[in-house]
């Protein structure tokens, strides 16, 4: 009677895992093709900023990166070709701390794509708070 019931809890499982799994839809990892341009700040190396450039789309395109000034100067250019999928190169600024923590400091990053002329403006500044917490408790 053990081994019957046993048995049965198995074959019962089983079912139940099959269906689980057989009804479940698959999903598969797809490149994101709704922000095809992303640039974040990613850390510093050696007290210079390093930022993350990403470039998510479905077919080779060029793309043409400039980095200015809060002149408006010129400091970087590049054409990027991106061959496949998920492009990805970062970026180190050579600022001191000071000057990223400046008031006047602002770099922006300009990623247009040659194919559809949009182009993508980033600005990189630096915010800084001072958060104090004081706390009271009872002893």
């Amino acid at each position: 009677m053990k081994q019957a019931m046993k048995t049965t809890r198995m074959i019962t499982m089983g079912l139940f895992t099959l269906c689980t799994l057989g009804l479940s839809q698959a999903t598969f990892a797809e490149v994101k093709t709704d922000n095809p341009i992303e640039f974040k700040f990613i850390g510093k190396i050696k007290n210079h900023p390093v930022f993350l450039l990403n470039l998510n789309n479905n077919e080779a395109e060029d793309f043409f990166i400039r980095i200015k000034d809060e002149n408006a100067d010129l400091l970087y250019y590049e054409k990027v070709k991106a061959t496949y999928a998920n492009f990805s190169r970062k970026y180190g600024l050579d600022i001191e701390e000071a000057e990223l923590n400046a008031a006047e400091f602002a770099v922006t990053v300009e990623v247009t794509s040659a194919k559809t002329r949009k182009t993508q403006v980033y600005k990189i500044s630096s915010h800084i708070t001072r958060t104090e917490n004081i706390i009271v408790a009872k002893l």
